[in-house]
């Protein structure tokens, strides 16, 4: 089993939860539960060693919500409306037949979406700004499967995950139109020229 959609809801393993946006959920979230976004997207944030906030991630469909960024809790923010499914590993257990697949799916899915995120941190930090934010788009176009990307996050949001300033994203933004690498199909709507 690839992915928990074959659990059903029945013995309570699954609850779902609803966020507006700008919401933030819990400090750190559940640590004993299983968070998968469902739909929506999140931002995922830390506290750096300065004890400014940092944006470590963007999460979205399909992509398990972790609690914790180098062993400290972080704030999730809801980018626009969300549901997040809540699946309670003891009530899982309680699930016919197939509990151990679940969990070892949820289990390694939540240890990949870790890795992956830290890898998108450093090639977010990685070369020049306009580079980096060409990465960030094919990044999102990859995840959302389409050649045209939907900016949910704000261009400050971006320019913090970039370790730059929004100046420079915007900048960064004219200069991608201008080498013809995207097309601005409206503000937050960015097609791939490439893809």
């Amino acid at each position: 089993m690839d992915t928990v959609t074959d659990l059903q809801p029945e013995n309570g393993a699954i609850g779902v939860m609803h966020v507006d946006r700008g919401q933030v959920l819990p400090n750190g979230g559940p640590l004993d539960r299983f968070l998968m976004l469902r739909a929506g997207a999140l931002k995922v944030e830390y506290l750096n060693p300065e004890g400014r906030p940092e944006v470590a991630a963007f999460l979205l469909p399909g992509e398990p919500v972790v609690t914790a960024f180098a062993d400290e809790p972080v704030a999730i923010t809801a980018l626009q409306e969300s549901w997040i499914c809540d699946l309670d590993p003891e009530r899982v257990h309680c699930a016919p037949d197939r509990s151990g697949e679940v969990l070892h799916a949820l289990t390694h899915a939540i240890g990949a979406q870790a890795a992956q995120d830290q890898r998108r941190l450093i090639l977010a930090r990685s070369g020049e700004v306009a580079e980096r934010l060409m990465w960030f788009l094919r990044d999102l176009s990859a995840r959302q499967q389409s050649a045209t990307v939907t900016l949910v996050m704000t261009r400050s949001d971006i320019a913090h995950y970039l370790e730059t300033t929004a100046e420079s994203v915007s900048r960064a933004f004219t200069d991608l139109v201008a080498q013809g690498a995207i097309v601005r199909e409206r503000p937050r709507r960015i097609r791939l020229a490439s893809a």
